[in-house]
């Protein structure tokens, strides 16, 4: 708890002005000898928060405060690195009830939540005077929202996700591009449009995204993202596999992938996955893949529901290793992003699915083997991962994962000094990571057999390093010293990044990478369609 100063008072709305420092004069409703915690106030408004929410990449707000922020198309500096548009709040409960049990510890009232026309209030007083000319108290509403359905951006967003145009292309390219989005409204935008014209335009689409970069670029546009949305969730199989095939395309350029998710574009490819034909559903996998590669996306597809989709079909077995594998990669980089791990965890089997993956084995022939080796890879990555986080943690070790991990280190899968070694031994450490109840399962499994001959292997590295700490945490052993791994990623391991070295050419930006994600023109992560 933050140190005793003056009096503290909440900004409330008969407040002239948020506080930026302890007041003078106490409210006679609602006063504390005791500043709160840092982490209780509102970063926008400085209040203590009443219905906190957490807005991606992980920032909490008062929901009022960020949703006048949208509204106004203005984020102050203390949330300039927030993304604009759509808003994705997900209900900080957690933090909610610290803040009650707080005020309840210290005799005070509950907060009450800000109304938008006093959140819109503190926004504007934050605004260069300007930027507020245009609006009044009385104009504040709901974000206003452009032909397309997308809420204008702040400055520094559009500049940074903005279209590569103009003079970017020759004019013969433009013209093409801007051709082919004609062609195709006209056929979508049409009251009697049949299947047959439709399923047309879409196979026009797909073609002509997966010509040249510039080509998807210029394509990427809201009008005919908002268009692509019906026809993912048409019930005629070769629209539905041309939309999601002519989204893959449209992902492959980093500069749409942002502006695909702002789009809508997740919530259909999801249901795709669910329900949708066989080839439009392996599709879909590999859009919700590539747009997961970049991080500003990943709580957002985490939020709206890939997660069991993409596991259900990572397990199955009547699908192609393409499918599963594109899959098992989208859901390697979601649990990328801290709050999904914690999703993951919580979902249905996810550990029986990521296990049994691991363990399998070939039937016989080399492309099997192969395949099998791949997706073993995969399964690891992720079972490294969860063991990133608490609830992670606990279902791996409720689900065997402590003796699963040592078999296939046993059984030669996971070779020595193989990557697979290094996530097996990465899994082990992040669950030996404060819980007592790792060091009885691991001597039953006999993870100081396994991990005995890394920690005398020659040349170091992480994974020696690793082990070692894993075997000194399962005899009760302190280890008050920072694990840093300067020679892979540079950076102090903790909760949020427990694998490593393969995992750098996965992070690296793809004209770094080798061929194994890769097939499409432009070197992305995912292979055009």
């Amino acid at each position: 708890m933050a140190t005793a100063r003056s009096r503290w008072r909440p900004f409330t709305a008969s407040s002239p002005s948020p506080p930026s420092s302890a007041s003078s004069s106490p409210s006679s409703s609602f006063t504390a000898t005791m500043d709160p915690p840092a982490e209780f106030l509102c970063p926008i408004s400085g209040t203590l928060m009443a219905d906190p929410v957490i807005v991606p990449p992980g920032r909490t707000i008062e929901r009022a405060c960020i949703q006048a922020c949208a509204a106004l198309a203005f984020y102050p500096p203390a949330v300039a690195d927030l993304p604009s548009s759509p808003l994705v709040l997900i209900p900080n409960v957690a933090l909610r009830s610290a803040i009650l049990n707080w005020c309840e510890r210290l005799g005070l009232p509950h907060p009450s939540p800000l109304s938008l026309d006093t959140a819109g209030d503190i926004v504007r007083r934050l605004m260069p005077p300007r930027q507020d000319q245009s609006r009044s108290q009385s104009q504040y509403g709901p974000p206003p929202q452009s032909n397309y359905g997308r809420p204008p951006q702040p400055a520094s967003v559009r500049t940074r996700n903005r279209s590569v145009s103009g003079d970017d292309f020759p004019q013969e390219q433009k013209q093409r591009s801007g051709s082919v989005e004609e062609e195709i409204m006209a056929v979508l935008g049409a009251t009697d449009t049949s299947p047959t014209e439709q399923r047309d335009a879409m196979a026009s689409l797909r073609q002509a995204t997966r010509e040249t970069r510039e080509m998807r670029l210029q394509l990427c546009t809201p009008r005919l993202l908002a268009a692509l949305r019906p026809m993912l969730l048409s019930g005629d199989a070769g629209i539905q596999a041309n939309a999601a095939a002519a989204m893959v395309n449209l992902s492959l350029e980093a500069e749409n992938k942002v502006r695909i998710v702002r789009s809508g574009a997740v919530s259909p490819l999801v249901d795709v996955l669910r329900a949708g034909h066989p080839e439009a559903r392996d599709h879909a996998a590999g859009a919700i893949y590539s747009l997961a590669v970049e991080d500003e996306n990943r709580a957002a597809i985490g939020v709206l529901g890939a997660i069991p989709p993409l596991l259900e079909l990572f397990a199955s077995g009547g699908a192609g290793h393409r499918a599963r594998r594109e899959a098992g990669m989208a859901l390697y980089h979601v649990s990328l992003a801290g709050m999904n791990r914690s999703k993951i965890a919580r979902t249905p089997g996810v550990v029986r699915t990521l296990l049994a993956t691991a363990e399998a084995r070939g039937r016989g022939s080399a492309e099997a083997d192969a395949d099998a080796a791949a997706l073993r890879k995969l399964s690891l990555m992720i079972l490294a991962n969860l063991a990133g986080c608490p609830e992670g943690r606990a279902a791996l070790m409720d689900g065997g994962a402590v003796a699963a991990v040592v078999g296939v280190m046993r059984s030669g899968a996971a070779a020595p000094g193989s990557s697979e070694e290094e996530y097996c031994i990465s899994a082990l450490y992040g669950m030996s990571k404060g819980s007592l109840r790792f060091r009885g399962l691991a001597r039953a499994a006999g993870v100081e057999e396994a991990l005995a001959p890394v920690t005398e292997c020659d040349g170091g590295g992480v994974g020696r390093d690793m082990a070692r700490r894993t075997l000194r945490a399962m005899r009760g052993e302190d280890d008050e010293m920072p694990f840093t791994a300067s020679g892979i990623l540079g950076s102090q391991w903790g909760d949020a990044s427990i694998v490593s070295e393969g995992l750098v050419s996965l992070r690296r930006p793809p004209h770094q990478r080798g061929g194994n994600h890769g097939g499409g023109t432009s070197g992305s992560n995912t292979t055009q369609f």
